[in-house]
């Protein structure tokens, strides 16, 4: 299931959710919050990605911070890339390898 992020413009705050047929509202000041194509990668051919199978531990962002000073990291621990390469270049780096797709 697509994760979408919605962004209060109040207060900056950022969630993700699958449900785009509710409104959502921010946890912090209460306002309604708007869908946030550009953060999924719509629009000026940007490519963002967060990962949910490379999450670490909140508790080990700044270790990780000081390993991958490039990859920006969520508050709870999900990485965001900014580019096939670059989320490749990390899995590697972190001992996980793509397995070659099996044709028919």
């Amino acid at each position: 299931m697509a994760l979408h992020e919605f962004v209060c413009d109040k207060c900056n705050v950022r969630i993700c959710d699958t449900d785009t047929k509710v409104i959502h509202y921010c946890p912090k000041c209460g306002e309604p919050m708007r869908w946030d194509l550009k953060g999924i990668g719509i629009g000026q051919g940007d490519y963002r990605h967060v990962s949910e199978s490379l999450g670490i531990h909140p508790d080990d962002i700044p270790e990780h911070r000081k390993l991958f000073p490039d990859v920006e990291v969520l508050p709870d621990g999900r990485p965001v890339f900014t580019s096939p390469k670059q989320q490749e270049r990390y899995a590697t780096k972190c001992g996980f390898h793509k397995k070659e797709q099996k044709r028919k």
